[in-house]
């Protein structure tokens, strides 16, 4: 039936594309690229500026088209279609890629290499921002270029605290204190006997709380799961309690009843300004959705953590479809993505932060004409980004898409009463090295990767034991890269 089904929808696919290649109009003198991404004002806006661009640049017209079938609700696109259409040849030019889609993709071969060409065009790794870079480069193989970055704080509704007569957050604050005036703000909005109606946070990443306890997903070569700890029992504990019995945040059920009164799928942003929520945890780009709600008083404020300040930090690239019949103007839309007109459009629309820094310190990201007043909000998230940001840990021996699903399944269990935090993270950490032995041992080239990462890691557990410093090139988990550094625990480089 499965593959019934997927034959099906493979001819479906192909028989779509060539409906689009004969319509009237689409037999034009300049070439024309499809772009896999969302149907937005931000992505027609680039098209337009970059039609221009290539005009400055005394480049011929390109023209850009969206393809945003398959765009579901949280941003991402659609794996499956967009598989099927690269496996069957029909890909777009250009893809969105998200997180935790790039290992995905480019492991079925679907994604141009664009090291060599990134390097002579402008638009390599070292433009960005260092810490996302292990979001479009495997194993130093760059996969794409950010058309933005992203970091992730906590939005808060500074008239929803002043209506319960609770005092805001600090910009640093700390496990205990979250869990202190989270009490109070539940206790002042919802009294004894009505309805739990009002919730202090809309959710919680449980990789940045672990973070900031010390703990990663993986150990620092990423040869193994290292859930089995103390410390993710500690945060698996902490959010049965923040949401099952303190009611801090909504329940999964909660949450789509939430969603069932407010309209669309950012009902998130609707509830937090009315006030349902006091903090949403979201990105930069939330401000997109928030500037319609009203004339809101808003604060950002960093995750609270456990001793070890961090956030979340990555990006959403653009790849160039491996058969693609238009390399070359493909590779100008990536070239773009580096230039001022592109970094500036992105500053001022708010779509996160621009893909290249120094374009967080312009005006046009600061005070954006008609929004002159998000310049404090505005910094603290560039901040942030500089600061605490820390991308996605994530091994070449086992997909994230993999990790994530086994991680959040491990989560809801314990939510649902279930499983205790102990067996969750002891079966969490089983299930996902499982996977890992089982890549390696179907994957000859993998198994020799493998091989030699197992003998880094054991020089790293000698020099840690021994109170010694490791080389910075031993640190493969991003995470592990930024703790080490912090503590002191890093090889000093020797220049040469």
């Amino acid at each position: 039936m499965k593959r019934t089904f997927l034959i099906a929808l493979c001819v479906l696919t192909v028989a779509s594309v060539a409906l689009v290649l004969t319509l009237p109009g689409h037999q034009g003198t300049a070439p024309v690229l499809f772009w896999v991404t969302q149907n937005d004002p931000v992505k027609r806006e680039t098209i337009a500026v970059f039609g221009q661009w290539l005009a400055q640049q005394g480049l011929p017209p390109v023209e850009i088209r969206i393809d945003n079938t398959g765009q579901v609700k949280n941003g991402t696109t659609g794996e499956p279609k967009a598989l099927i259409q690269g496996a069957s040849g029909m890909g777009g030019d250009l893809i969105d890629v998200y997180l935790n889609q790039m290992e995905l993709f480019q492991a079925t071969g679907m994604l141009t290499d664009v090291t060599d060409m990134a390097r002579e065009d402008g638009f390599d790794y070292g433009r960005t921002y260092p810490a996302v870079r292990s979001d479009f480069v495997i194993e130093g193989r760059q996969y794409g270029f950010p058309r933005n970055v992203d970091v992730t704080m906590c939005w808060v509704n500074r008239d929803t605290f002043a209506r319960y007569g609770i005092p805001l957050p600090p910009h640093r604050w700390t496990i205990r204190e979250f869990e202190e005036l989270g009490r109070r703000f539940i206790a002042a909005a919802n009294p004894p006997g009505s309805r739990h109606r009002v919730f202090f946070l809309n959710r919680v990443w449980p990789p940045t709380l672990r973070r900031s306890l010390g703990l990663s997903t993986f150990n620092e070569t990423l040869t193994r799961c290292t859930l089995d700890d103390p410390r993710n029992v500690e945060v698996l504990n902490l959010l049965y309690r923040w949401t099952v019995e303190e009611r801090l945040l909504p329940t999964h059920s909660e949450q789509e009843a939430l969603a069932a009164d407010a309209t669309g799928w950012d009902s998130s942003f609707s509830l937090f300004a009315s006030g349902r929520f006091a903090i949403i945890y979201e990105g930069l780009w939330a401000l997109i959705r928030l500037r319609p709600k009203g004339d809101l008083h808003l604060d950002a404020v960093e995750p609270f953590n456990g001793g070890f300040p961090n956030t979340e930090f990555g990006t959403g690239a653009v790849a160039i479809y491996a058969g693609t019949r238009h390399p070359t103007e493909a590779r100008q839309f990536l070239r773009f993505l580096a230039s001022e007109p592109f970094n500036l459009l992105i500053a001022r629309s708010s779509d996160s932060l621009p893909p290249l820094p120094a374009y967080a310190k312009t005006d046009a990201y600061r005070r954006p004409p008609g929004h002159a007043g998000e310049a404090e909000v505005k910094d603290a998230f560039a901040a942030a980004g500089r600061d605490i940001g820390i991308a996605q840990s994530k091994s070449p021996f086992v997909l994230p898409s993999i990790t994530f699903r086994i991680d959040t399944e491990a989560i809801e269990e314990v939510l649902a009463g279930r499983l205790s935090a102990t067996e969750a993270a002891r079966r969490t950490t089983e299930r996902i090295n499982a996977e890992i032995e089982l890549r390696v041992r179907r994957d000859p080239e993998l198994a020799r990767l493998y091989a030699e990462r197992l003998a880094i890691q054991r020089q790293i557990d000698a020099r840690r034991a021994a109170g010694r410093p490791v080389p910075a090139a031993w640190l493969f988990d991003p995470f592990h890269l930024a703790y080490y550094r912090a503590h002191g625990w890093v090889e000093p480089e020797v220049k040469p």
